[in-house]
């Protein structure tokens, strides 16, 4: 098939892996920061936030992190944002929705209202200036919107020319809020470390601390787009459906033949629920991703079950002394484009790229 077809599936798994690699990347700087300094502290992966109007959805933000009845954080992971300027406020709006007195949820299981609650907005690399300067004129010069929250606008990159590979994180400084996070320790506050009183610093974070993280939590809010999910079910999920025979053949690597097993979409939704350790996959994720398997020749489906065709198809990556956690994030890139490869050479299903993509902030991200 064409071009536009592995370019369509590879983008839509760069952007969700990197989102919860992000979203990783903040619970694991959290937690150490904070998670002994305050008994009530929570990070949430996976939010759903009632509103005190029933007849509206809850509000499902990225993450949220609750330090104590003080302080708290929303947070949002932005690869970038429309060009189209009616997009461009609709995606406003939607952040602003977060502005409100919200419950957190906490360690105990409870949800509270802190005192202050920060808006942290992370928007990937290149285009994040040029946006928080789109976002000052439509917040502060124009005055269109009002946050009583301070939006705090933060910048990720994965920066692959340093010794070692980590994500970066660094205020944008065209939007001029700061964390009001007075009651953290100074040492340790964000805006000692990100804000003004730190110059601004860079945060980095390694794959050794994230990977982790990502391993016993790799999905997000979002639905995951198919070669991403596939490989969470190839590698985590189908091992579980093997003999042991069979198991310890997969694991050693000299596994010679195929390996059939047959459930329905809901059976491993299941399988897949009982793995994740917070949050929960839904069905029709994984039917949309089955089906993708069976377009890459890779699973076939009769009277509402999938029998799936399991090989090890990507071996050990990289030599041994790659840097401590990205021989994970190396393997699962490998198998997502593997699963592309071969959906996008037997399948004739696709139908092009999705208009959400297309009209979106100009960016070298676009291309990665």
């Amino acid at each position: 098939m064409s071009q536009e077809c592995h370019q369509h599936y590879r983008n839509k798994f760069h952007v969700y892996d990197q989102a919860v690699d992000v979203i990783s990347c903040w619970e694991s700087l959290l937690r150490y920061s904070y998670a002994e300094l305050f008994d009530e502290f929570y990070f949430e992966r996976f939010p759903s936030i009632p509103r005190d109007d029933d007849d509206k959805d809850d509000l499902t933000p990225d993450f949220t992190a609750y330090f104590n009845e003080d302080y708290g954080i929303i947070g949002e992971v932005k690869r970038t944002f429309p060009n189209d300027d009616v997009a461009f406020n609709s995606t406003i709006s939607q952040i602003a929705g977060y502005d409100a007195t919200l419950p957190l949820k906490t360690a105990s299981g409870g949800r509270d209202v802190p005192e202050t609650c920060d808006i942290l907005l992370v928007i990937s690399g290149s285009s994040a200036p040029q946006i928080g300067t789109r976002l000052r004129k439509k917040l502060v010069e124009e005055n269109l919107f009002r946050f009583d929250a301070n939006l705090v606008l933060v910048r990720y990159q994965y920066n692959t020319d340093a010794t070692l590979s980590r994500y970066e994180f660094q205020r944008v400084t065209q939007l001029e809020d700061e964390f009001r996070d007075e009651p953290l320790p100074d040492d340790i506050s964000l805006s000692n470390n990100l804000g003004e009183e730190g110059d601004y610093d860079t945060v980095p974070v390694f794959p050794k601390h994230f990977a982790p993280l990502k391993v016993q939590k790799p999905l997000c809010n979002d639905q995951p787009p198919e070669p991403y999910l596939a490989t969470i079910l190839w590698h985590k999920v189908f091992p579980e459906y093997l003999s042991l025979d069979e198991y310890r053949q997969w694991r050693n690597g000299t596994a010679q033949k195929t390996m059939e097993f047959t459930d329905s979409p809901q059976g491993i939704c299941d399988h897949l629920n009982d793995y994740m350790k917070e949050g929960t996959a839904r069905r029709r994720w994984v039917r949309d991703t089955l089906q993708f398997l069976e377009e890459a020749n890779l699973a076939d489906f009769e009277s509402g079950d999938y029998t799936i065709g399991f090989r090890d198809l990507v071996r050990e990556v990289g030599e041994g002394n790659m840097q401590e956690g990205t021989q994970m994030l190396q393997r699962t890139k490998e198998l997502a484009y593997m699963f592309i490869d071969r959906y996008c050479e037997y399948s004739d299903s696709f139908g092009g790229s999705d208009e959400e993509e297309i009209d979106s902030q100009s960016s070298l991200e676009e291309y990665f």
